[in-house]
């Protein structure tokens, strides 16, 4: 049996099928919006990775950091010759023969090469340390070696050490090397007047009090400090 519909009724009809095929439409957009928005936070976060996607991995840092802030070179101070710097070069990585070679570098730029050997801290940058009195020795050598961190120890003169980390590329190129006699060094951002600044213990191997005649001590604390270039 047909129903028939008044005029009226027949376009309410209309109007709510209209209705219904709105809201279903609407429904499909809102859930695909939905997982738009899911699938880009789980890529965002890395529980979901993309064919192509680099992958970071976060990768704990290994090494000695040294927590002391670096020493100001005071003012007017001149560079000094890399001829009269006195240089002892420590590995302080796992990549053999490193010590010999910067030294050799060093060698070849006119710095006196005291000796190599290694640096047991392994440090996470290289670091050059120094007295009080190398200040002046210390800026200049990192001029050529300008990632390095400037290290103040309790040592005596003006020898300094160049401790080679792992994150050690090469010597900054000699154009790039900002050092003129006649012009003073520049301090570094947010250093400490070194009357500020706590010196760490100085190198065994720099001990001041001298062994007493033929105990032997003296070969010995200089092979355990230098040892075989690693």
């Amino acid at each position: 049996m047909n129903t028939r519909h008044t005029p009226a009724e027949a376009r309410a009809l209309r109007r709510r099928h209209k209705h219904e095929r709105q809201a279903v439409l609407f429904g499909m957009i809102i859930a695909a919006l939905a997982v738009v928005v899911l699938g880009a936070l789980a890529v965002y976060s890395g529980a979901v990775s993309l064919p192509g996607q680099p992958k970071f991995v976060a990768v704990e840092e290994k090494g000695t950091r040294i927590d002391q802030p670096q020493v100001c070179v005071p003012p007017d101070t001149l560079p000094v010759a890399a001829g009269e710097i006195a240089v002892t070069v420590l590995n302080g990585s796992d990549r053999a023969g490193l010590a010999g070679s910067v030294g050799e570098l060093l060698t070849d730029r006119g710095f006196l090469i005291e000796n190599t050997g290694n640096d047991p801290r392994n440090p996470v940058v290289s670091l050059i340390s120094f007295g009080a009195e190398g200040i002046a020795q210390a800026y200049t050598l990192r001029a050529h070696v300008p990632d390095a961190q400037l290290v103040l120890d309790a040592r005596q003169g003006t020898s300094i050490d160049l401790t080679v980390a792992s994150s050690f590329a090469a010597l900054a190129p000699l154009e790039e090397v900002e050092l003129d006699p006649a012009s003073p060094l520049t301090p570094l951002t947010g250093c400490a007047d070194v009357a500020t600044v706590t010196p760490l213990p100085a190198p065994a191997r720099l001990a001041t009090e001298a062994p007493a005649e033929g105990d032997g001590t003296e070969d010995e604390a200089t092979d355990d400090e230098a040892g075989e270039d690693a």
